[in-house]
């Protein structure tokens, strides 16, 4: 009778500790997943000078509040870290907080961050299209075309 007690409670408290790690592991996983993720910059597009130009490997990297957006194209743009947040639904991105990445107490230069389509270091884009393979982001006449990679 005791060993079945024991074996009752040692089920009990495994499928507890089961139980609390999973619901710990399932609040860090993004509410957006089409949003959050790896995505690879194409083109970016300005409406109010008609410009419209490719871009070299330039890449953004969404996840859980913080963003990385890269150069490996070699252009000599840099690699900066910023934070994020979206609303409800995604309809907007807003990215704020730009820093250096390997000096993040340097405010990043915002001519280069020009160079990714960001017109600012506190910018609010509204999110066009966003379909898990594709992104569509557009903050005042500049629209920046994304695929996820």
């Amino acid at each position: 009778m005791f060993k079945e007690m024991r074996k009752t409670l040692w089920r009990t408290m495994l499928a507890l500790v089961s139980l609390v790690w999973c619901v710990a592991c399932t609040e860090k996983a993004p509410v957006y997943p089409d949003l959050e993720g790896y995505w690879k910059e194409e083109r970016i597009e300005n409406a109010a000078t008609g410009e419209s130009r490719e871009c070299n490997r330039l890449f953004w990297a969404l996840q859980l509040g913080v963003s990385e957006v890269k150069d490996l194209g070699h252009n000599g743009y840099g690699t900066y870290l910023c934070r994020y947040e979206y609303d409800e639904g995604a309809s907007t991105l807003r990215m704020y907080d730009f820093r250096n990445r390997g000096d993040q107490v340097e405010v990043s230069d915002i001519s280069k961050l020009d160079a990714f389509g960001i017109p600012s270091d506190d910018v609010t884009f509204d999110v066009v299209q966003l379909d898990g393979d594709r992104m569509v982001l557009r903050a005042g006449d500049t629209t920046l075309y994304f695929r996820s990679f």
